[in-house]
């Protein structure tokens, strides 16, 4: 699982997803530089509290070395639990 690349939102939300669902994750820095990447992210199973999802969005947060390989495209699939769910994403 790579859950623990996640920050865990600052309150949990009370909002019961589903799959289907768009949703917001915040990544730890990592990688060249100390930035970090907010993903938008569409649910597509869940198991016992944890989730997998594919990422529909990936935005650079911080401070990234020129020649940094991005480590999120379109497509990525991620693995997550609801309390690293920092929002809802939207609709298309």
């Amino acid at each position: 699982m790579n859950e623990d690349i996640f920050e865990q939102a600052p309150l949990p939300m009370l909002t019961r997803w589903q799959v289907g669902d768009k949703v917001k994750l915040l990544t730890f820095p990592f990688g060249d530089g100390s930035g970090s990447y907010q993903l938008d992210v569409t649910i597509r199973e869940i198991n016992d509290g944890e989730f997998e999802g594919v990422v529909t969005k990936a935005s650079p947060v911080g401070r990234f070395a020129p020649s940094a390989k991005r480590h999120f495209e379109n497509g990525t699939v991620v693995e997550f639990r609801a309390a690293h769910i920092q929002g809802n994403a939207g609709r298309d």
